[in-house]
């Protein structure tokens, strides 16, 4: 199974950024009952809360290193909280998912909303990531192969997607777009590791002969 989801995404390469989404997301449509039929292999319960990808929270059987790519988002996004611009001193450094609680891994107990049926805080792990990177849209919900899953995202309230360079002001433009890029919602669109490395924020400092 994993290796028919990594022909999906070799498949696409030739094709525009644009192009790349729409594929992807026929494809992850098309697959979503042999997803979600798959034998899981991996545990679900995995990462500590504030670094742990969408895919985990949601228990989707199919993941790989995506979930990777998303929590050196996070640390990446601590270090770029730490310069002087974004926190003047200690006390001001903040992760930037900090979640209570991960409805259904780790739930908040007495939370006393619900949303269409589910329980809902804005200190769940996914409402923290949401008031951040904004809803996830069509699209960047192509993956989600649970229709209770599915129930559960549409149960949250709509938020717009925030403009990082206001978060971390000292961080420059090369650094911010990197940011942006691995921290999406829909793992297929996500930045792979082999695409961080070519980014032009590490330009200077790589040496691909040493790798």
């Amino acid at each position: 199974m994993s290796q028919q989801i990594s022909s999906l995404v070799e498949e696409t390469k030739a094709l525009t950024i644009e192009e790349k989404r729409k594929e992807m997301t026929k494809r992850l449509i098309n697959s979503k009952d042999l997803r979600k039929n798959m034998k899981r292999e991996l545990t679900g319960h995995v990462v500590t809360r504030w670094y742990r990808a969408p895919e985990l929270i949601l228990l989707e059987k199919e993941y790989g290193p995506a979930i990777d790519i998303w929590s050196v988002g996070c640390v990446f996004a601590e270090l770029l909280g730490m310069m002087k611009e974004s926190a003047p001193t200690y006390l001001d450094r903040r992760p930037l998912f900090p979640g209570k609680s991960c409805f259904p891994l780790s739930p908040d107990k007495h939370v006393k909303e619900e949303r269409s049926g589910f329980p809902f805080s804005k200190n769940d792990q996914l409402a923290v990531i949401f008031e951040v990177i904004g809803s996830p849209n069509e699209e960047d919900k192509s993956f989600v192969t649970d229709a209770k899953a599915l129930d559960y995202l549409n149960a949250f309230p709509k938020s717009e997607r925030v403009n990082l360079a206001t978060v971390y002001p000292g961080a420059g433009e090369e650094a911010i777009d990197l940011l942006h890029k691995i921290l999406v919602f829909n793992p297929y669109f996500r930045i792979s590791i082999n695409e961080c490395l070519e980014h032009p924020f590490f330009k200077k400092c790589r040496k691909a002969e040493k790798e």
